[in-house]
């Protein structure tokens, strides 16, 4: 479809008056890194383009003790600059450092990179672990829905056509001190659409049992989502390495009988071995580091 209108907004109020006046014909661009392409590949579906790269409210991002809030406008490269988030966050940081290149890291948004409903999508295992919740705007108010809920098919989201997704929020975990991972599995070393993505989110008591676990994963199905049996495996397990093959087994056998019949199955039956254990031995390392940390000071 040809563009006919762009609207550079400067602020969430005007973009949501865009999206209730046009509707369906209106489109979110943010960092743009997906609709360059839609557009060169003729494949753009929107006639009005809102612009809203000049929001500065949908920029922030907020750490504090109860609660992380991230703008769905910051990017990538905000993500990997900050060391608080790589401290505390370790797998969310290492997904947003393993997108693309430089450039694209500089412009794609976490907005974006939700709203696209791609099962590939490298921030959503992480904020999936991490039980983020996605909070969408209109003029008639705000929703919350959990990311778990948020995808509803391959490229499919629940989002109205005059709603746009705001903020991205999940608990900080300070208190639990939580860990959590990221692993994934491309075709090449660099620039690598992931073929297979896990991210592990693990809660320790002193003698390193397993008390909360949650698991996000990518490209396995046509969503990212939860994987609520490999969760309840690890749960109440103690965390050694000789747990990563039991693990490993039981995520393989998911595998198999949820892609029973389809040619990817036994690719990606092989593939989640390596890349969960590598997840979990990620679990196992920040652990270790926490305790040295806690011993020196």
């Amino acid at each position: 479809m040809q563009i006919e209108n762009l609207y550079r907004v400067s602020s969430i109020d005007e973009a949501l008056q865009h999206l209730h006046k046009y509707g369906k014909r209106a489109q979110i661009a943010a960092g743009c890194t997906d609709l360059l392409v839609h557009i060169r590949e003729e494949k753009n579906t929107s006639a009005d383009i809102i612009d809203i790269s000049s929001v500065e409210a949908l920029k922030k991002i907020d750490i504090h003790d109860e609660y992380v809030t991230l703008g769905a406008m910051v990017t990538f490269s905000d993500i990997v600059a900050l060391d608080e988030i790589k401290f505390r966050f370790e797998g969310l940081w290492e997904a947003c450092q393993s997108v693309g290149s430089p450039q694209i890291r500089n412009a794609g948004t976490l907005g974006g990179n939700i709203a696209n409903g791609s099962p590939a999508a490298d921030s959503a295992p992480p904020l999936l672990a991490l039980n983020a919740t996605v909070i969408l705007q209109s003029v008639n108010g705000k929703r919350q829905v959990p990311l778990d809920k948020f995808y509803t098919g391959k490229g499919q989201v629940d989002m109205k056509s005059d709603e746009m997704i705001t903020f991205l929020r999940f608990e900080s975990g300070k208190e639990k001190r939580g860990l959590i991972s990221f692993e994934k599995l491309g075709l090449r070393n660099a620039l690598a659409i992931s073929r297979i993505s896990v991210s592990v989110y693990a809660e320790l008591d002193e003698e390193k049992v397993i008390t909360k676990c949650r698991i996000g994963s990518g490209s396995i199905g046509l969503t990212p989502g939860r994987e609520l049996e490999i969760e309840g495996f690890l749960t109440g397990k103690r965390l050694e390495r000789s747990i990563l093959n039991e693990a490993a087994h039981q995520f393989e056998l998911e595998i198999e009988r949820r892609l029973k019949g389809r040619s990817s199955m036994p690719f990606k039956k092989q593939a989640i071995r390596g890349v969960i254990k590598a997840a979990l031995e990620k679990i196992i390392d920040q652990d270790r580091r926490r305790s040295d940390a806690d011993v020196q000071s």
